[in-house]
């Protein structure tokens, strides 16, 4: 019998709030002396907004992780062939598939990744391997297959079952055909107890779960046999899943096949039974899926072609994605403005602009803009630097271009000495006595010029001359991006250097923050005018998209607290602003529960 001197057992903690102190394990027990009660945490689900694909589209093959995932393939009013890559941000541009086709499924990872099946048409069994950069044919299935998503496994280990074959001979229609894949061939394994189509699932090749497809059962893999389980609460046809066969996430779908079914509804299963969980924002079919049951990721999907990436988490942590909100609007109506590049999104400064050629001035605190003393010369086209208490416009037209500089003190503006070139359609970066002027025309040029805050004098050119470009930094870490023509490059404060380019070619867009931490918005042409990229110093990735299709506008911040503003469209321009967030972790009590 064990006596008091024995029995052991951990302190229970004294904690003023939910929150406070040493961070709390899910499940463990603590004493909340302000409530004066006894309290656990247990885990919060939901999902969260991640970046926009760059290309709307759904029933490609994806697969991954949720901060490392790929979707190859797919459809958007056709079939597509190209890879986008995604980070947990945003997506870059990966491979092209060699054979363009919907309804294809993936699996593995982004660095070693599969693709199989799809919709030629007709039925396919085409095996593709991913490397991360470029896409591989391999051996075909055995059994040529569309419409699903049951898929588990790995690149060298993986697991294929259900879909749909249309394709002579027969059999065709629903399949219960299963195959195995060891990164050279395909092998039949076991049959499904029923055919479906339309299922999804996850797992590894030896333990997998095939769920939904007419009809909607659950069936439980082993290695060697299928069984039928519990079917999930919720029809789902075309669904994600993430997981594994004791804890598997199926998320989105149709109910009916198509889009009038769509549900966003979330269901959790533990190997016995389905429960419901925190729905998607976005109802949708042939959605990508990745991850794991508790950070799985929905990228894209169908009802129509969707662009839209979210997130789920079971954790006491929230990840929050990137996000536009609307500001207070401007006073004037204006496009081809000049921005302080240094101002922040609670004090911005904005000036010139047309159309017709202004020189007005207005400063933003976070809320609303106000009317400043003017330009003393009005212009539009022209390049900004510095803050809202220490400004510099330099630059613009009219009377085609001109070299006239100015500086703003916070109330007025005093002429300064002029650029050595005259231009307009330039860039700025830096601060009021540390700024930087290039690119700019016509025609082309690639003058580079620093300001000290007196006078400006020669640097090194840039290596493509162009105008219609964007600057962000500051005068000895620059960066200039997009223009006509579309090229980024790095200023060290000596010379400029090629760097990756944009994703997307455009000019006349917006850009804001540091050389290592840039946002890129808008532009022309029109189809790029939501389009936003994030740079982290080496690569540009599509981050959340505009609410207002806008170019040629203003901008100021951070990634983590920028803001837009005025631009076009419009023959005089518009008065919108936008306030960015950038994506975030936030640690959260979870959900606290008390013990009365």
């Amino acid at each position: 019998m064990s006596t008091y001197e024995t029995l052991k057992g951990l302190k229970v903690k004294f904690l003023s709030a939910d929150t406070s102190g040493d961070r709390l394990q899910v499940g463990e027990i603590f004493y909340n002396s302000t409530d004066f009660k006894l309290k656990s945490h247990i885990a919060v689900d939901a999902w969260s907004a991640g970046g926009n694909m760059i290309t709307a589209r759904g029933n490609g093959g994806a697969s991954g992780s949720q901060t490392a995932a790929f979707v190859a393939s797919g459809y958007t009013t056709t079939g597509v062939a190209n890879t986008e890559e995604y980070n947990g941000v945003g997506f870059a541009i990966g491979g092209d598939v060699n054979t363009a086709r919907p309804q294809t499924a993936g699996a593995g990872t982004l660095t070693a990744g599969l693709i199989a099946g799809g919709f030629a048409p007709p039925s396919t069994g085409k095996t593709e391997e991913y490397n991360g950069t470029s896409w591989s044919e391999q051996n075909d299935m055995n059994v040529e297959r569309r419409t699903m998503s049951g898929t588990a496994g790995t690149q060298t280990a993986a697991l294929y079952f259900g879909g749909y074959r249309d394709i002579t001979p027969t059999p065709n229609g629903a399949m219960n055909s299963t195959e195995s894949y060891n990164g050279t061939s395909w092998t039949a394994e076991p049959a499904l107890n029923t055919a479906v189509w339309q299922n999804t699932g996850d797992g590894i090749q030896t333990a997998a779960v095939s769920v939904g497809g007419p009809p909607t059962q659950t069936e439980h893999y082993d290695g060697s046999s299928w069984t039928t389980d519990a079917a999930i609460n919720t029809v789902k046809l075309s669904a994600g899943a993430a997981g594994t066969t004791s804890n598997i996430l199926v998320y989105g779908g149709t109910t009916d096949g198509g889009d009038t079914g769509l549900t966003a509804t979330t269901e959790l299963y533990n190997g016995t039974s389905w429960s419901e969980v925190a729905d998607l924002g976005t109802a949708r079919r042939g959605l990508g899926k990745g991850g794991d049951y508790n950070s799985a990721v929905a990228m894209g999907g169908l009802g129509p072609a969707k662009s839209n990436t979210e997130e789920f988490n079971i954790s006491t942590s929230t990840i929050l994605g990137a996000s536009w909100s609307s500001g207070g609007n401007m006073g004037t109506a204006r496009y081809n403005l000049g921005s302080a590049i240094a101002g922040t999104q609670t004090a911005a400064l904005a000036f010139g602009g047309h159309k017709p050629v202004k020189a007005n001035t207005e400063e933003y605190n976070g809320s609303s803009w106000s009317e400043q003393n003017d330009l003393n010369t009005g212009r539009a086209q022209l390049a900004g630097a510095g803050t809202q208490t220490a400004g510099l416009g330099f630059g613009g037209t009219p009377n085609d271009t001109n070299a006239l500089s100015e500086e703003y003190d916070g109330t007025s503006w005093t002429e300064g000495n002029d650029l050595n070139t005259a231009r307009r359609l330039l860039a700025g970066a830096g601060t009021q006595t540390a700024g930087l002027g290039f690119g700019g025309g016509p025609p082309n040029t690639a003058d580079s010029e620093e300001y000290n805050g007196t006078s400006w004098s020669e640097g090194n050119n840039l290596n493509t001359a162009r105008r219609g470009l964007v600057g962000a930094g500051t005068q000895t870490a620059a960066l200039a991006m997009g223009g006509t023509p579309s090229k980024v490059e790095e200023y060290n404060g000596t010379s400029w250097s090629n760097a990756n380019d944009l994703i997307t070619d455009r000019a006349y867009l917006t850009g804001l923050g540091l050389q290592t931490a840039a946002l890129a918005m808008g532009g022309l042409p029109a189809i790029n005018k939501n389009m936003v990229e994030e740079y982290d110093g080496t690569n540009f990735t599509v981050t959340a998209g505009l609410a207002t299709p806008r170019s040629e506008a203003g901008g100021a911040g951070t990634t983590t607290a920028g803001l837009t503003f005025a631009g076009t469209p419009g023959d005089s321009g518009i008065v919108t602003t936008e306030e960015f967030t950038g994506a975030s972790t936030t640690v959260n009590a979870a959900k606290s529960i008390d013990f009365d």
